[in-house]
């Protein structure tokens, strides 16, 4: 159960929000580097821990392209996916801190990923430098047509009558989709039954043939099939209504005021970056959510501006991880690496 003191610190935290192989040891803390010159002097490259066409991977496409005349340097995309994110966030972490290695990461590798893996190969605070926040959104809860409920509390009432027989679909064991409903299960008192799949298509498409019948994914993989009458909405995972689908009632609204579940996307860099580096980057990626045009792409992808100060940022990090520590543990979340 997530304890009362997070609850109110995640809601200080998001008040400023317009909004593997996993390695032995922690990634080393290197001292700052000295700038040769004004900084930047050369291309930075920005570290995506997803493949290409992944939405975190989209935001820092979008973002690098806006950054370069405001730095006057190239941003170059680097895409190093693998392990749930672990790889390339992990790879930020052990780069030289000198400004010209950040990367993009989010919840799953950076605060999540801690309460899964004993050996994780770097510690989300202590191995980072928190940059700038970029965009916040929620998920969908789902079902299929053939589960007789229509709201969260028809959900609960169901579930507690058929112990252990509603099936909801993730994109694999410790996911954030697995996660969403391990959270709402704990804090319901439900017993649901977990089914991962490789991917949350894979998940998406049982879920459509019946075969499974509930589940939690981003708006932009539900809300199409929502409005089609192929899936029915029961609630948004976020406490606040998401302008996405501003007519779906967020869970908290339903009678399960504690539950709050929400993604989001931030600049991180090495621990030890000097700090006009770390203030250069951090004006950039402001000016550029600022920018016309930043809000309206985020929405298209079910997301909005996150305003956090950088202390802020290092802040929500913290919280984040202990609260999914939290979660993992209660649930029994295991996995090997």
């Amino acid at each position: 159960m997530i304890e009362t003191k997070m609850k109110h610190q995640r809601r200080s935290f998001l008040a400023g929000a317009g909004a593997s192989a996993a390695l032995v040891g922690s990634a080393p803390v290197r001292p700052a580097i000295a700038q040769a010159g004004p900084y930047p002097n050369k291309p930075i490259r920005l570290v995506v821990a997803y493949p290409p066409g992944n939405s975190s991977d989209l935001v820092a496409r979008f973002v690098a392209e806006r950054m370069m005349p405001i730095l006057g340097q190239a941003v170059i995309v680097d895409n190093r996916g693998g392990a749930g994110g672990t790889i390339g966030t992990e790879h930020v972490a052990r780069q030289a801190p000198d400004g010209y290695a950040i990367g993009i990461s989010n919840a799953g590798p950076l605060t999540i990923a801690p309460g899964l893996y004993q050996n994780l190969a770097y510690d989300p605070v202590r191995d980072f430098t928190h940059v700038a926040p970029l965009a916040i959104g929620s998920h969908l809860f789902v079902v299929h047509p053939s589960l007789p409920v229509n709201t969260i509390q028809d959900l609960i009432a169901y579930a507690k009558a058929h112990p252990g027989r509603v099936l909801y679909g993730s994109s694999g064991n410790g996911s954030t989709a697995h996660l969403a409903m391990a959270l709402f299960a704990q804090l319901t008192g439900v017993e649901l039954t977990h089914v991962p799949y490789r991917g949350s298509s894979a998940a998406m498409n049982d879920l459509l043939a019946g075969r499974i019948t509930l589940a939690s994914d981003t708006l932009v993989a539900t809300t199409e099939l929502v409005r089609t009458g192929r899936l029915r909405a029961l609630g948004v995972t976020s406490k606040e209504r998401s302008h996405f689908v501003p007519d779906i009632a967020p869970i908290a609204e339903q009678g399960v005021p504690d539950y709050d579940f929400y993604g989001w996307i931030a600049v991180m860099g090495p621990a030890g970056m000097p700090e006009p580096a770390v203030q250069k980057i951090h004006e950039a990626v402001t000016a550029v959510t600022r920018q016309p045009g930043f809000e309206s792409r985020m929405g298209e992808m079910g997301l909005f501006p996150m305003r956090h100060t950088r202390a802020q940022l290092r802040e929500f990090v913290q919280f984040d991880v202990a609260r999914w520590r939290t979660v993992i543990s209660t649930a029994g979340i295991r996995i090997e690496g």
